[in-house]
């Protein structure tokens, strides 16, 4: 009888360890990126160890701009490491709340000198990849909201989905992923991101 309560106890220990241990486990690379980051981020961390980048930890504040004792890290990439077409390349990650996740931005200058505003989006708890782009009208601090203007946008400058793709592939894909694989073990790839829901907005443009 003795045996049979201890095999049990085993089971239960087994079944317990891998309810709490497995779903822990990163699904995909930015789930990687995030988990690692929101274990040490107030230490030192992953993304210390690259060159150019400025890695800093702002504190947040409630809706009556009371300190709490809550932190968004933010990765900022020297504009002399990455090509002339690009610049303001950021990383920031959100640790608290429904919106937990990590959003890149940077600009892109197309061909024609108009920029590109690239906004991307990991929403950590729903696995999913949201890549968006923000065109500003005449310079100004507004954005075109309406989709078919920003269509039409880019028709007007020939900028492609294709060349959308490529953008993205180059920073997010062989600039950030890749900085990531060189500073941590990864399990993943630039080319591989795991098990991760991709939502474009001009996949079908």
């Amino acid at each position: 009888m003795k045996k049979i309560f201890s095999l049990l106890a085993l089971v239960l220990l087994v079944v317990l360890f891998c309810f709490y241990f497995f779903p822990k486990q990163p699904k995909n690379i930015f789930d990687e990126i995030y988990q690692e980051t929101a274990k040490n981020y107030l230490g030192h961390y992953n993304f210390k160890d690259l060159k150019n980048v400025t890695v800093k930890n702002r504190k947040l504040y409630d809706s009556n701009m009371n300190e709490t004792d809550k932190y968004e890290s933010i990765i900022t990439y020297d504009d002399s490491s990455l090509g002339s077409d690009v610049k303001n390349l950021e990383l920031r990650f959100n640790f608290d709340g429904s919106s937990k996740g990590v959003n890149i931005w940077f600009e892109r200058y197309a061909n024609s000198g108009e920029k590109i505003n690239f906004v991307i989006h990991y929403e950590f708890k729903k696995k999913v990849l949201v890549k968006k782009i923000l065109i500003y009208e005449n310079r100004s601090e507004t954005y075109i909201e309406d989709e078919a203007q920003v269509k039409s946008y880019l028709e007007k400058y020939g900028i492609t989905a294709k060349d959308l793709d490529s953008y993205y592939d180059e920073i997010v894909n062989q600039k950030v992923l890749k900085d990531w694989c060189s500073i941590y073990d990864s399990k993943y790839f630039p080319s591989n991101y795991g098990d991760v829901k991709i939502e474009t907005q001009w996949e079908n443009w």
